[in-house]
């Protein structure tokens, strides 16, 4: 990309054959320097396969969605990073306008399925509830100033990742990088953006178990002073 900025585009992947090539085909190259697949130990062939097309394809250590982050940013190679997932429910296009809020001096900026011209096309009922619970106690709690708390779409600086000391393992790595963010006071604000339903596969979130932990997260971090 321009400006002396090198994007790189973090996807974090576990048995997500299916879903890659169709993923990996729509994503808007002419903003892109750098595309790394964050293998989680897979068992279909999901790193082969992102290397036979002709991408990056590193194992993450450990397990968990935020091992894979924190893989991820330890192997970008790009000054700017940004998580997509692999199985297609993030818009692509969403990147340009990502892109265009960091050009105006934002340090971070997240997605969100809540804001006008927004919106999701794989939403329930629970999910809904449970993340606006999670967002307004990520508010109050916190004092973050986001609309979307479970929505971890995201495109800052990686300098910016690098200083937060990120220490979660799974899905609540989605309110760990708001909350220090925000204690750290970079500068950041949020755009809409719409979730689709995934291309294949199966969705590896348990919004019961996963809630829980985000929550035990939650109290964790405001223990420790943010």
């Amino acid at each position: 990309m321009s400006n002396n900025h090198r994007l790189s585009v973090l996807i974090p992947a576990l048995n997500e054959r299916e879903s890659l090539p169709q993923m990996l085909a729509e994503l808007p190259k002419h903003v892109i320097d750098e595309i790394v697949v964050i293998d989680g130990h897979s068992t279909d062939g999901t790193p082969e396969l992102v290397r036979e097309l002709g991408y990056r394809a590193v194992a993450q250590e450990g397990k968990g969605y935020g091992m894979a982050v924190i893989s991820g940013i330890e192997a970008a190679q790009g000054d700017l990073l940004s998580f997509l997932d692999a199985d297609g429910s993030y818009d692509p296009s969403a990147l340009v306008p990502l892109l265009e809020h960091i050009e105006q001096g934002y340090d971070i900026v997240f997605c969100s399925r809540y804001l006008v011209e927004a919106g999701s096309d794989d939403d329930t009922f629970i999910r809904r509830l449970g993340n606006r619970i999670f967002t307004v106690l990520l508010r109050l709690m916190f004092g973050v100033r986001l609309t979307d708390a479970l929505f971890f779409y995201a495109l800052g600086k990686k300098e910016v990742f690098e200083s937060l000391d990120l220490e979660s393992t799974d899905f609540s790595m989605c309110i760990e990088i708001p909350i220090k963010v925000h204690k750290h006071g970079y500068k950041y604000t949020e755009i809409p953006s719409a979730e689709r339903k995934r291309i294949a596969g199966v969705s590896k979130v348990n919004a019961a178990w996963d809630g829980l932990r985000i929550l035990a997260a939650m109290v964790k971090f405001k223990l420790k002073g943010y």
